[in-house]
């Protein structure tokens, strides 16, 4: 019985929830490149991603899924290119600083890691070279992104 391709399974829910899984996924995937998954890793990517306590859990298990994952990164980053398309590019260049952060992350910086975030970037169709604007441009982006999904939190729960 083969997988199900994880676009697929979680199809039905919303662009936002989606988007946020697709980062999950890429991040997931650019932390194995080097060969391994550490806890440190695991838990980078949950302190990027907002959420509540109770979703934890949920994310977890999202990440577990992507690990398991036989796609490569970029059948994930094209599927999020493709819901996303050109409509928001802030959005995608904050994902491309989030890989380039997780790829430090372990103080591992691997020639797979690095080939992983080109390959997004020219899929994203991000230009900037973010080894000398990272730090600014993560923290500017982290705080929109951050903002964004409290706003539409505050709706949802409103």
């Amino acid at each position: 019985m083969s997988e199900i391709d994880l676009w697929e399974k979680y199809h039905y829910e919303s662009k936002q929830t989606i988007c946020v899984i697709g980062v999950l996924i890429l991040a997931t995937k650019l932390c194995k490149a080097d060969g391994h998954f550490s806890v440190r890793e695991e838990t980078e990517i949950l302190s990027t991603i907002p959420h509540e306590p109770g979703q934890r859990n949920t994310l977890k298990r999202i990440i577990l899924e992507a690990s398991n994952d036989p796609n490569p990164i970029t059948h994930h980053a094209l599927n999020l290119k493709k819901l996303l398309k050109n409509d928001h590019p802030d959005f995608l260049e904050f994902i491309i600083a989030v890989l380039y952060k997780l790829a430090h992350s372990d103080n591992l910086y691997s020639q797979n890691e690095d080939d992983d975030i080109r390959e997004v970037s020219k899929i994203f169709g991000v230009k900037r070279d973010l080894s000398d604007n990272f730090k600014d441009l993560f923290s500017n982006l982290f705080l929109k992104f951050t903002n964004l999904i409290k706003k539409k939190t505050e709706k949802i729960n409103a």
